[in-house]
Parts: C-alpha cells; sequence; structure tokens
C-alpha cells in the first residue's frame, strides 16, 4: 500500500488551516491510491507539537513532529532537508500546500529528490500506477491535467481546494 507524506504548515505553534486541507487531500489521495497511510510531517518551535492530535483527527495516521527553537519562522533550507529525506523512505507523494512558504519549499524538495512536480494542484484522481492531477493554465484561463508517474510526486495544493474534514 503507498504511503503519502504532507508538510503540515504552522506558524509559530498553531496550525496554519492549509495545514488541515493538507491532511485531508492526502487522506483522499490515499484513498484514491487504494490504502496506505497519511504522515504528516510538522515543524515549528517547542511547543508546536501539541497540535498532532488536530492533525490525526483530519486524517493523518503519523504525525512526524520537528520541534526547535530555529522553527519558530521559516527556516526554508532545514525543512526541505528534513522533507526530502523522509520522502526517500518510500512515499508515493509527497503534498505541500500552495502557500508562500509551499511555493518556495516544494521545487526545493523536487530538485533534492529529482522527482516530478506539479504546483498549483485544483484536484487529482488515479489511473493506474499515475496520479493525475488538474491545475490551471493560460493565466487561469484552462484547466490543464497532467499525468505524474513518478515516485515520489511532488505535489502542491491550491489553499481551499480540499475542506477540512474530519474523521467520522
Amino acid at each position: 500500500m503507498p504511503n503519502i507524506l504532507v508538510f503540515a504548515e504552522a506558524r509559530g505553534t498553531e496550525l496554519r488551516k492549509v495545514a488541515l486541507e493538507i491532511v485531508t487531500a492526502g487522506r483522499a489521495l490515499v484513498d484514491a491510491l487504494g490504502g496506505g497511510e497519511v504522515h504528516a510531517l510538522l515543524a515549528g518551535p517547542p511547543g508546536v507539537g501539541a497540535k498532532a492530535a488536530q492533525l490525526g483527527q483530519h486524517g493523518a495516521d503519523a504525525v512526524l513532529v520537528c520541534e526547535h527553537a530555529g522553527f519558530g519562522t521559516y527556516a526554508r533550507e532545514s525543512i526541505a532537508a528534513t522533507l526530502a529525506e523522509r520522502a526517500k523512505s518510500g512515499y508515493r507523494a509527497l503534498l505541500v500546500p500552495f502557500s508562500s512558504q509551499g511555493r518556495d519549499l516544494t521545487p526545493r524538495v523536487a530538485a533534492k529528490l529529482g522527482a516530478p512536480i506539479a504546483s498549483d494542484v485544483l484536484s487529482f484522481s488515479v489511473a493506474g500506477d499515475s496520479i493525475l492531477v488538474k491545475h490551471p493554465g493560460y493565466a487561469n484561463k484552462v484547466i490543464v491535467t497532467l499525468e505524474v508517474t513518478g515516485s515520489p510526486a511532488v505535489l502542491s495544493v491550491r489553499p481551499a481546494a480540499f475542506t477540512p474534514a474530519q474523521n467520522a
């Protein structure tokens, strides 16, 4: 069963709304792939780990917490290296919010992994071994469907494309 890794974005010790959206998106992708687990990586200053349970309520099967005083603000190189190293552990895809942090982080991680990347993803589906993603093109005038075949696929998901949903 393929597992999915998601980056749960925090500001200080508080989760951002996109963190809950990205976990919900990860759950949807894992279900479309036929099962597996959603692992969330949460990086922040000491105390951010207290929010791990909230990620679990929205679909994360495991939450990997990286607490360090240096993560009180966005530490791009450290977070990119941490995500890339973790993603090498056999994940089918890495999902990152298409936020200002995510737009900076996603290409760094994809370059470290030599992995395929799709940005500003609105939705996805699965066809065989491929992940089909929809994202805007031509200055948002059309919706383009891309077939992503490499593993791990690095996908940045548009905020509000998925509504945060708590587990039933």
